[in-house]
């Protein structure tokens, strides 16, 4: 319910009528693995350099279908690229890890432009590792950090550092968690 306000509140407070479809009812079962790289992990202070949208369809997490867009390169601001994944996402549910971060980041850019956050649902994959890994009888604290979340799924490593390698990995978690449809 408290969601349902929240979003009505955004509705009335967008500023842009061309980002109404962030407030369309999503029905395709799809979601977007979310990462950003940036100038430093505070999102009130962080520079965008780069984000990486990666579509999920099915059991699937499609390379192909993804937006992938370095700031400076080319014509590319900040704003342009975070109002591009918008677009991009649409109004299906977000997926990532540290993804208050990212999402932070980009409401900060993005607010002075539509008038309100993004208000796409939120899928943390570190709650969903949490969830599953807090029950084991004996298990002591539940180590949260990404490469060892990787590890004890037995994923491939993340590889180079960059928005892109982390948005498969936050994909491939997902994908290894996520409640069967």
């Amino acid at each position: 319910m408290l969601s349902d306000l929240r979003k009505s509140f955004n509705r009335r407070n967008l500023t842009d009528p061309a980002f109404g479809f962030l407030f369309d009812e999503d029905s395709s079962g799809e979601v977007v693995v979310l990462a950003v790289g940036a100038t430093s992990f505070e999102p009130a202070q962080a520079d965008l350099l780069e984000l990486t949208g990666i579509l999920v369809k099915g059991n699937r997490l499609l390379t192909s279908e993804k937006l992938h867009l370095k700031v400076g390169e080319g014509a590319a601001t900040a704003e342009a690229a975070a109002l591009d994944l918008l677009r991009f996402a649409g109004s299906r549910p977000l997926a990532g890890y540290y993804l208050n971060f990212a999402v932070g980041l980009l409401d900060r850019i993005i607010r002075p432009v539509i008038g309100v956050q993004i208000p796409n649902e939120r899928i943390e994959v570190s709650s969903l590792y949490y969830d599953q890994r807090r029950v084991i009888p004996g298990r002591t604290a539940t180590d949260l950090r990404f490469d060892s979340i990787l590890r004890d799924l037995d994923l491939p490593d993340r590889g180079a550092s960059g928005s892109f390698d982390d948005a498969v990995s936050a994909g491939l978690i997902y994908l290894t968690l996520r409640q069967p449809a």
